[in-house]
């Protein structure tokens, strides 16, 4: 089995031209137009792998347990990825237009159907096929870039079975777990945390207690996220974090009012396994890694003297020295872009985060 990747132009010259060409995703059976479209061959081999199949959309299972399925056998079979290279679009729409083309026209019903609606198609395509709303929504909202990140963050080789973490977190409501855990809260990405919540969840399921992703574990990992407003959430253990988790969610049950209600949130990212083609408008629920909204660690931030009009960049980090946080940076966690500071008789304005790109 071959991967490739997409060439740039090609990259740039489909996603500007959907509103002429997003019919030939419901119409057409094989990608061989594509070549028409971008006046030569649009993809770059990467590189030559053993063949693997993905989990069958005509089987018995769910589309929940075909994701579910699927986050095991791209990360496994993927695993050589660096984290660069599979945060690259031109790998995801490569794989989704080219080996998995036919695998993505049926997994949302393009094979049985035509777009109602020009527009919510079109972002559909972008999202499915593409990158759309950044390069951090991309991955979690991609086809299959999403299914390899959500391997890659459970996966933990020092385990008998590998995929524990995944395996506890369960198929049921899938796609929503995906949203909530790995996409809408970013600090999920940190092992230590994701530990903390999974540990959480493991209580329940041992307990034989059905969490459901609305009423629970959302608004439980929106408390977290205000937490870590206002402490360091990486300051905690497992433990710690586990144990946040549970007491929420018990007061939720006990129908106490410590649980954040849904219903005062603003994301709509969140999608129904059970569903072919329930699609999140390009529109709603950006979130770029660019355009991060808060101050936490590891980011750099540029900010300005506001005496003096002079800017500098901070790293969000440690002391290596004393493993504290210096002063005027431990003032800046948890602020936004325009937030202002003041430190030692001064007073800063934070005016930009700063990021880095991956490609391949």
């Amino acid at each position: 089995m071959k991967v490739y990747f997409m060439k740039k132009d090609a990259l740039e010259i489909l996603k500007s031209n959907l509103e002429l060409t997003y019919t030939k995703y419901y119409t057409e059976s094989d990608n061989k137009w594509l070549w028409d479209v971008c006046g030569g061959n649009p993809f770059g081999e990467f590189k030559e792998i053993p063949d693997f199949e993905l989990a069958k959309l005509d089987s018995d299972l769910t589309i929940g347990e075909v994701e579910f399925n699927n986050c095991k056998f791209l990360y496994k079979n993927l695993s050589f990825l660096s984290d660069s290279q599979a945060s690259d679009e031109r790998l995801w729409a490569g794989l989704c237009h080219s080996v998995y083309y036919p695998y993505l026209r049926k997994r949302w019903g393009y094979d049985k159907q035509q777009p109602k609606k020009p527009k919510e198609a079109i972002s559909n395509i972008k999202s499915r096929f593409f990158f759309s709303g950044g390069t951090r929504a991309g991955l979690y909202r991609n086809t299959m870039a999403k299914c390899w990140w959500v391997g890659r963050n459970t996966f933990d080789k020092t385990k008998a079975n590998p995929f524990e973490k995944l395996d506890i977190l369960g198929s049921n409501d899938i796609s929503s777990k995906i949203s909530d855990i790995f996409y809408s809260n970013t600090f999920s990405s940190n092992a230590l945390i994701l530990n903390g919540i999974v540990q959480g969840i493991k209580y329940f399921n041992d307990a034989g207690t059905q969490l459901t992703t609305k009423e629970h574990i959302r608004p439980t990992l929106q408390l977290l996220n205000a937490v870590g407003g206002g402490i360091i959430l990486d300051c905690l253990s497992s433990d710690d974090i586990a144990d946040i988790f549970m007491e929420n969610i018990h007061g939720i049950i006990q129908g106490d009012t410590q649980g954040m209600d849904f219903d005062e949130l603003s994301s709509s990212e969140y999608i129904n396994d059970d569903s072919v083609d329930l699609a999140v408008s390009d529109e709603q629920n950006r979130m770029d890694e660019d355009d991060i909204l808060y101050v936490s660690l590891g980011q750099k931030v540029v900010v300005r003297t506001d005496s003096t009009g002079d800017e500098k960049t901070y790293k969000i980090d440690y002391l290596k020295q004393t493993g504290d946080i210096p002063g005027l940076v431990k003032e800046l966690l948890g602020k936004s872009i325009g937030d202002k500071i003041t430190y030692a008789g001064n007073s800063y304005t934070i005016i930009e985060f700063l990021s880095k790109s991956a490609e391949i």
